[in-house]
């Protein structure tokens, strides 16, 4: 597929390189990627990752006259300090202060509770597939099951003991200041990862408060706005940021973007709320490595990419194909035959996001990739096929021009904690510690009485 067009701050959906074969098991994908699951739970619990803002143990470098046995025992003693610091650090992590035995102080300490049995769960499902013999089909779709409801339990563990923090911060915030600390390195650290779900009410906490002078804080903040779809929010923490010409790249492009934003939005609900009405928009289930997703499908906006994912959904196309790309703040790809960007599933259709009743980017969204004309190499509004990808933040640099076409109404977190790699990209493909989230499986769970076939625009419809 060619090389597509793409706003500067963003990059291209679509770029030719070399196919790559994508070959994995379902207990080895569920094994290999239960790291990135539990890393994602242990971040958020022991916040393992490095302290921003907070003071660092200073590097002990030996002295040059030192033998290396005496380099050695120095090197050992300095990485038994560090895990002593750490283990101190796991300890009081996100722990309330002494003797507090205040309601909501309890509400906290059960939600923080039953978040940490969630990931005594997660690691028990590990241990017991490293263990399994038993490969049947049944035996696998047995330990899937297992492992999306265990996905599912710890996600809404983690999101409910999140909010609990930010509503025991923001009752007290001078109180319970080390409850503060662990939320802010949380925040900044899932900001990264388009963690933003959980995010907007304690966000807000540790903005008004006012106990943090962070610019990160500020910046990471209005991304959770922006994403939630909280614009006010958004403006809130970036306009001081501006005023002192330190809001810069992606965040400033946003950030001028807001009042157009705050517009579309308004549309958006306007259309959503009429589809409530009506309910009966088609639903897709997918089955993924991180956990089920369930994406509404806008028909009467984009008829002709709805009749296409649903033909080949009911194709069997979208099973064991990768997330080949994901990127941050940007989207997660899906629906390469060869897994490397270059694939498609043999045709294209016209586009759709011209028509007045066309969908804008918003986080959840669901669109059609594009490709490029290849005498021009101007985008080719009508080069769709079975590419897609989901956007983690609203992205009104691609309104216009790619189709909306449905979008995620159950699973959001789902897709958060997918693997962050470009397969497009040479040097990604050889990287072989990089394993793609995989969709197991894609069914429709609900749709129209009529016949779903896309009218084409080129090449043919697979039999």
């Amino acid at each position: 597929m060619p090389t597509a067009s793409f706003h500067p701050v963003l990059r291209s959906l679509d770029q030719p390189c070399g196919p790559t074969p994508f070959q994995s098991t379902l207990i080895d994908s569920l094994t290999a990627r239960f790291a990135a699951v539990v890393g994602f739970a242990l971040a958020a619990s022991i916040c393992l990752f490095a302290s921003v803002g907070f003071a660092q143990e200073p590097s002990a470098k030996p002295k040059a006259k030192l033998t290396p046995e005496q380099r050695a025992v120095a090197k050992q003693k300095q990485e038994e300090r560090k895990m002593e610091a750490a283990e101190k650090r796991r300890q009081s992590f996100g722990i309330l202060p002494p003797n507090d035995d205040s309601p909501l102080g309890k509400e906290y300490e059960s939600a923080y509770a039953r978040f940490r049995d969630s990931l005594s769960n997660l690691d028990q499902i590990q241990y017991r597939q490293q263990l399994a013999t038993d490969r049947t089909p049944a035996k696998r779709n047995e330990i899937l099951n297992e492992w999306m409801q265990a996905i599912s339990q710890g996600t809404s563990t983690l999101q409910t003991w999140l909010a609990k923090a930010g509503e025991v911060y923001a009752s007290d915030p001078d109180k319970y200041q080390q409850i503060g600390e662990a939320l802010v390195e949380m925040l900044l650290a899932d900001v990264e990862l388009d963690r933003f779900d959980p995010w907007l009410a304690p966000a807000k906490a540790l903005i008004r408060a006012k106990r943090f002078e962070n610019d990160m804080l500020s910046l990471s903040a209005g991304m959770v706005g922006l994403a939630n779809l909280d614009f006010d929010f958004a403006e809130e923490c970036w306009a001081p940021l501006k005023q002192a010409d330190k809001l810069q790249g992606l965040q400033l492009a946003y950030f001028e973007q807001l009042g157009s934003l705050k517009e579309k939005w308004k549309r958006e609900l306007e259309i959503r709320q009429k589809e409530s009405e009506k309910n009966d928009n088609p639903m897709v289930e997918l089955t993924t490595s991180k956990g089920r997703i369930t994406v509404e499908l806008y028909e009467d906006s984009a008829p002709e990419a709805v009749a296409s994912f649903i033909f080949l959904v009911e194709k069997g196309y979208y099973n064991y194909k990768a997330f080949f790309r994901v990127e941050q703040h940007i989207c997660a790809q899906t629906g390469c035959e060869k897994g490397d960007g270059t694939g498609n599933a043999g045709y294209s259709f016209p586009g759709e996001a011209h028509r007045p009743e066309h969908r804008d980017h918003f986080r959840g969204c669901v669109s059609v990739a594009l490709g490029s004309d290849k005498n021009s190499g101007q985008l080719n509004v009508d080069s769709g096929g079975a590419q897609i990808f989901f956007s983690f933040v609203p992205m009104p640099f691609l309104d216009g021009n790619y189709t909306v076409f449905g979008r995620i109404v159950e699973g959001q977190p789902s897709i958060n904690l997918f693997q962050v790699l470009n397969l497009a990209k040479e040097e990604e493909r050889k990287d072989t510690s990089k394993r793609p989230d995989t969709i197991f499986s894609a069914k429709v769970v609900r749709k129209r009485d009529h016949e779903y076939k896309p009218n084409i625009s080129a090449g043919r419809l697979p039999r």
